[in-house]
């Protein structure tokens, strides 16, 4: 490969990337903030849970559409509107927020603008890992793709890592003030996508197809026989991860009586060292000693069993955060592994489509994970971690059934 070739898949890499870590950057910082920020306007944990479960439907249904759509429309075109309706999408979501905390709207009116709010922006959002999915299977060869993918779920644990630190930082300021930076870093980098990413090497479709043909295509993804098990092999990693995730805050606040402030820079912090152990199991396995996906799924199942036994007997906050970094490191081995395996399966035709089921994995996974989780959590705090542990049967299954397949294959 001469100089030049090098120098433009280096700049490929590089903005895809930044791309992807500022769309998990923000998206964590939300993460971290909500349980906080729906106590400090009043709102109850299933009224928060509401929130992230309404806006991962239209995630999980808009993702494999953005897919199919960039097959024709160019990865490029749909990374950037992907990037401006996250920017944008937060800027609604802050405002509706900032609103509520100074009580110029209150219950029904409040729960409904945010959830709104967060439905438009992720119906708008679902278009950037499909698109940065896609466009990293255009340019790695089959035996690079499991490299290619681990670098997205690098950049993704990267803006997992400074997400919820920045969000402590800023929420200093105000508890909404972080929301309104991510808008702008976020903005920021849809225009820097436009004038820098250079366009993806795809085969393109002939003709664009009708809406109606494009919603049938997408849709139709979670139908795909091909697809099926790691569609519930990933839906059930999530779902893990969203029951954790969505009740921690709460029961930082309950457990050790902090105030909203407190748990969520405590919060915060846990997730980024999660975050940190993520992708410290992804540099060394996936990158340096180039493990098989088959591998890393193998992984991934005993690592979140572990973690969530760990935190339904511990009574000490900082056993709890160990626990969360053996999620998390479940987590960093299991998702390049399944967006690895589905690329695989699938002819360059269908890239876009199969890129955005395999990023619909993780919004699909906090459908039921937040809702779940924050109901089971009101009448027990740790319900939420015993449901983890009942998950873990039908996914050690599926993992079985996966390694079992790579290794006839």
């Amino acid at each position: 490969m001469n100089s030049g070739k090098r120098n433009s898949r280096t700049l490929q890499h590089s903005i895809l990337l930044m791309a992807v870590a500022a769309t998990a950057l923000g998206q964590t910082l939300v993460f971290t903030l909500l349980p906080s920020l729906g106590r400090a306007t009043g709102m109850a944990e299933m009224e928060v849970g509401l929130i992230i479960s309404c806006s991962a439907l239209v995630f999980a249904l808009a993702s494999p559409v953005w897919g199919t759509i960039s097959e024709s429309m160019g990865r490029k075109a749909v990374l950037v509107i992907g990037l401006t309706g996250y920017s944008l999408g937060t800027l609604l979501f802050a405002l509706v927020f900032h609103a509520g905390l100074n009580g110029w709207i209150t219950g029904g009116l409040l729960v409904g603008g945010l959830v709104i709010s967060r439905m438009l922006q992720a119906a708008i959002m679902a278009a950037t890992p499909a698109a940065a999915a896609a466009y990293t299977a255009d340019i790695t060869t089959p035996e690079q793709r499991t490299q290619g993918m681990g670098r997205i779920g690098a950049a993704n644990n990267l803006g997992t890592v400074i997400g919820p630190v920045s969000g402590g930082i800023l929420a200093a300021i105000t508890l909404v003030f972080p929301l309104y930076a991510v808008s702008v870093v976020t903005g920021l980098m849809a225009i820097g996508t436009a004038c820098f990413l250079p366009a993806s090497p795809q085969i393109r479709a002939k003709a664009a197809p009708s809406l109606l043909q494009t919603l049938k295509k997408g849709l139709g993804a979670y139908a795909d026989p091909r697809l099926r098990d790691l569609l519930m092999t990933g839906v059930m990693l999530f779902m893990s991860f969203a029951l954790i995730q969505q009740t921690l805050g709460f029961l930082f606040q309950d457990h050790f009586q902090m105030s909203p402030q407190a748990a969520a820079r405590t919060l915060g912090i846990t997730m980024m060292a999660a975050a940190i152990t993520s992708l410290s199991g992804q540099i060394i396995v996936v990158q340096w000693l180039r493990a098989p996906a088959s591998l890393l799924i193998a992984m991934a199942v005993p690592a979140i069993g572990a973690g969530a036994v760990v935190l339904w007997m511990a009574e000490a906050q900082l056993v709890m955060s160990g626990a969360v970094l053996l999620i998390g490191l479940g987590l960093g081995f299991g998702m390049p592994a399944i967006m690895s395996l589905a690329s695989l399966r699938v002819g360059h035709e269908e890239q876009g489509r199969v890129a955005g089921l395999a990023s619909a994995c993780p919004a699909l996974g906090f459908i039921l994970g937040p809702l779940v989780g924050t109901g089971l959590y009101t009448l027990d705090h740790r319900w939420p971690y015993l449901l983890v542990m009942v998950l873990l049967i039908p996914l050690s299954w599926l993992a079985w059934r996966l390694v079992r397949r790579s290794s006839r294959s």
